[in-house]
């Protein structure tokens, strides 16, 4: 009390507290800093997510365009398990197989269901007449396409199988 009135003599006022300005001005910039935040998140959150919607709409108008461009239906075959022919008549060397054929129109499955075990009678005995030598090439695993092609073929009575696809190929 001393000071104060010391301080009223001189003609000076005793300094009030400097805190709530101080205050003031932090809840200002706390205030300023939420809202520059908030408005960041939002924009970043808007801009993600519009660019994972435009992916995902991209990605579907793709793929009918790319399926009528190729316009591929495979109708998957079992697994062959066979052994293959050598010089000794061993029968040493196996060989397992999966495969895919390439059809022209989704109705043909049925005629290939119709035929499935004429289909597995001649594959087995096409591959099991295949010795290792023949088949450990490129060129003879594409020559064994051909055969398996023309014989798949012969079956069905018209041009049904487009193309074959090795799904596994397996010599042991």
């Amino acid at each position: 009390m001393a000071e104060e009135n010391e301080l009223k003599w001189e003609g000076k006022e005793p300094k009030e507290e400097e805190q709530p300005k101080r205050s003031s001005l932090k809840l200002i910039i706390i205030g300023v800093l939420v809202i520059i935040l908030g408005a960041g998140g939002y924009l970043g959150w808007d801009l993600f997510l519009k660019e994972s919607k435009d992916k995902e709409q991209i990605s579907e108008e793709t793929r009918p365009q790319e399926e009528k461009i190729k316009g591929i239906v495979t109708y998957p075959l079992d697994t062959f398990i066979v052994n293959l022919m050598d010089k000794s008549r061993s029968g040493k060397k196996y060989l397992k197989a999966t495969m895919i054929l390439e059809i022209g129109k989704q109705e043909q499955t049925m005629i290939l269901d119709q035929y499935k075990p004429q289909l597995t009678d001649t594959i087995l005995i096409l591959l099991s007449s295949k010795s290792f030598d023949e088949i450990s090439t490129i060129e003879g695993k594409l020559g064994l396409k051909r055969a398996l092609l023309s014989r798949i073929n012969q079956i069905l009575g018209d041009v049904v199988a487009r193309r074959i696809y090795f799904k596994e190929f397996v010599v042991q």
